[in-house]
């Protein structure tokens, strides 16, 4: 179910997170066009079909971070880089 749930939400995050969801996909080893299409053509008339799209014994890729750690250099640099100034504090 988390492999679906985390299919779904990969689909509808790409718009908006493209990289995001192209490391999800090879993760869970699937194609991305395949999905798409796959997605809308078996759920359209039936939601409930959502917990089917990744058939059963299907076999994911190696799993790995998502995302980078942010140290606290890191968000301090770009703070300072693009926080601008705060009104009246000049």
């Amino acid at each position: 179910m988390a492999a679906q749930a985390l299919n779904l939400l990969c689909a509808q995050l790409e718009p908006f997170m493209p990289s995001f969801s192209a490391k999800i996909y090879e993760q869970l080893n699937l194609a991305r066009t395949e999905l798409h299409a796959k997605l809308y053509e078996h759920i359209k008339d039936h939601p409930e079909r959502i917990r089917n799209l990744i058939p059963a014994g299907h076999q994911i890729g190696t799993p790995a971070p998502i995302f980078k750690e942010i140290t606290p250099e890191q968000a301090a640099g770009w703070k300072a880089q693009f926080g601008g100034v705060k009104a009246g504090a000049e």
